[in-house]
């Protein structure tokens, strides 16, 4: 696929919020594909995590992610961040969008999104909010979709979901159209991040960025 057709497609099918039947069909059927990708996340956030007071997971959904480090970090008051009224509440709760947080400058010792900075309308906004929201020097986690991913990879996601149209849909027309790293990078340099690591999961067809 071309990239002016990737582009077209990520801002015409994705940079919406889930409501509805599209966050039913998101928790019931699409979620559970990723399978242990939370735990997987956690161990590796972990050193940045051991000394949060306050974490807060952007584009939160169903609240999988929060419900995790809730267990590996009970000491920390773990916020969800989610625009949607459509998945119920499972931890702490911020009814918002990534790109206004109705949080003050430096009051954020960790900020994760999983698989939520694609359906951001403004992602460059988002990250210059993030940074704004995380104390200096600390992290930000971002994790999305690969579009450079290994077909292996997108097929054995595939095969987990939900749904006859969820998998046949899944390689072309949501991983394919996903914002790759370096366009995500890029914004985050923009938006006042200094500096980027970058890695993939070892089973999952997903990029992680350390943004710091």
């Amino acid at each position: 696929m071309a990239p002016t057709h990737r582009r077209w497609l990520d801002r015409w099918l994705f940079r919406w919020v889930f409501t509805g039947a599209s966050a039913r069909r998101y928790r019931r059927h699409a979620r559970p594909a990723f399978g242990a990708l939370d735990q997987r996340l956690a161990a590796r956030w972990a050193p940045d995590l051991a000394t949060a007071a306050v974490i807060i997971d952007v584009g939160a959904g169903p609240g999988t992610v929060g419900i995790t480090l809730r267990q590996i970090v009970p000491a920390a008051l773990v916020i969800d961040v989610e625009p949607s009224p459509d998945y119920p509440a499972v931890g702490p709760r911020l009814r918002a969008r990534a790109e206004a947080l109705p949080l003050a400058d430096a009051t954020v010792d960790a900020a994760v999104s999983v698989s939520a900075i694609r359906h951001v309308g403004d992602r460059r906004a988002a990250l210059a909010e993030l940074r704004r929201v995380v104390r200096p020097g600390r992290p930000a986690w971002i994790v999305e979709l690969d579009p450079e991913a290994p077909a292996a990879k997108i097929r054995a996601h595939a095969d987990r979901l939900g749904t006859r149209w969820l998998r046949a849909s899944f390689g072309p027309l949501v991983v394919r159209t996903a914002p790759p790293a370096a366009t995500i990078a890029a914004d985050a340099r923009a938006a006042g991040w200094a500096q980027l690591d970058h890695a993939v999961d070892a089973e999952q067809p997903v990029y992680l960025l350390r943004l710091a």
